[in-house]
């Protein structure tokens, strides 16, 4: 590295990590998203205590006992006729009614009846369903002389234990396993975005402050854009690193296993090269950008598909090896964090890995050579956009 690209990168450093936004992004996004999953959580535990009724039109005449002792999210009532629950219900004196018809056991159909739409996915509705379920199944095998046992046995007929086979042995599966491998390719994009956002808006200050100029007359374009790069890649490895502690912090105190040294060092690799492949990418729309709100339209897109492999997140769980998911690895805009999520949730095979490192390292030899070429010419051009063919004959040039 030389001497004036070694200044650029630890002024570039210095300057934003010292930054309000750079230390709330690091210290506050990982308790925010904490706080996201146990919120709501929370939220419901608290609406749990504050019970509303629930009228029960029961034709049967054997399942509101059976409510009555089972079902603890509403305090029931007991109503002898639909119409005199649907008065209670206008007159907001029950939040909902359930008519169950006579024919209830042989049927299993029942009619629930509610001001709020949505209203059965909510987990009172859901557990009101299942105990419902229950009941029909307990009065069918009845009448056919099962025993209780075999009730209860038919109603819980399994128990299972889920665990993941590596090359280390066998680790169960728990609910952090889950948020965990979600988590982490989240942190290390919003690493990404967030370094490469301090680039793109350092360059477009810089064209508007006519700073640029001074910098290039003691300094190669070159030798600016490749430590502007380094130093806010390190910023991004300090963020990733803090971030990394932190989950080895709280993994350790749960005693949850933690990724392999293996699979740490590939996301790692993957991590850096993903980043100085959309730094290069953020250099590009610094550049041809005239002010800050044309880059942010620009860099929106490119955040967008970076994003697309989270989208995919419940897809890639079901089968992280899958021909589409493997195709959409070796794509050099997703194959970061495609390929991050594929070693979180699975053994990968080696082939995929080195075809989407050579994949990716030609694409940001190319991006790095494009953005260099770019940014020699759009870092002094004011005023005007320039258009496609004009980027491409500087590309060309």
């Amino acid at each position: 590295m030389g001497s004036k690209t070694k200044i650029v990168a630890v002024t570039e450093f210095l300057t934003n990590v010292k930054r309000k936004e750079f230390i709330i992004l690091t210290f506050l996004l990982p308790l925010i998203l904490v706080m996201s999953m146990i919120i709501p959580v929370f939220f419901m535990q608290t609406i749990s205590h504050e019970k509303e009724t629930m009228g029960v039109v029961d034709e049967t005449g054997i399942v509101l006992p059976i409510l009555k002792e089972r079902y603890n999210d509403y305090i029931i009532k007991d109503l002898l006729s639909a119409e005199e629950a649907r008065l209670l219900l206008e007159n907001n004196n029950i939040s909902g009614y359930l008519v169950i018809p006579s024919d209830f056991i042989k049927v299993g159909k029942v009619s629930y009846y509610s001001k709020v739409q949505l209203s059965s996915f909510s987990s009172a509705n859901m557990n009101l369903e299942t105990i419902l379920s229950d009941i029909v199944i307990e009065g069918l095998l009845e009448e056919k002389g099962v025993s209780k046992e075999i009730i209860t046995k038919v109603k819980n007929p399994i128990e299972m234990e889920r665990i993941t086979v590596t090359k280390k042995g066998e680790e169960v599966e728990t609910p952090f396993s889950f948020v965990g491998n979600y988590l982490l390719p989240l942190f290390l994009f919003m690493s990404i975005m967030n370094a490469g956002g301090y680039l793109l808006n350092g360059i477009i200050e810089e064209k508007e402050n006519k700073v640029v100029e001074v910098l290039l007359s003691t300094i190669s374009s070159n030798e600016l854009l490749s430590g502007k790069i380094l130093g806010l890649g390190g910023l991004g490895i300090l963020q990733v690193s803090i971030w990394m502690s932190g989950i080895v912090i709280i993994t350790s105190f749960l005693k949850i296993p933690l990724v392999s040294l293996e699979k740490g060092i590939l996301i790692m690799v993957f991590f850096v090269l993903g980043y100085l492949f959309y730094s290069s990418i953020f250099a590009i729309i610094g550049s041809i950008s005239t002010s800050t709100r044309d880059s942010q339209q620009i860099s929106a897109l490119v955040s967008f598909l970076v994003f697309i492999p989270l989208l995919l997140f419940f897809g890639i769980v079901q089968n992280p090896n899958m021909a589409f998911i493997r195709l959409l690895g070796m794509i050099p805009p997703f194959i970061p964090t495609i390929m991050m999520m594929r070693i979180l949730l699975s053994e990968v095979p080696v082939a995929d890995i080195i075809i989407s490192v050579i994949v990716l390292s030609i694409s940001l030899i190319v991006s790095v050579r494009i953005a260099s070429k770019i940014f020699k010419i759009g870092i002094l051009r004011y005023g005007t956009k320039p258009s496609f063919n004009e980027v491409l004959r500087w590309v060309r040039g």
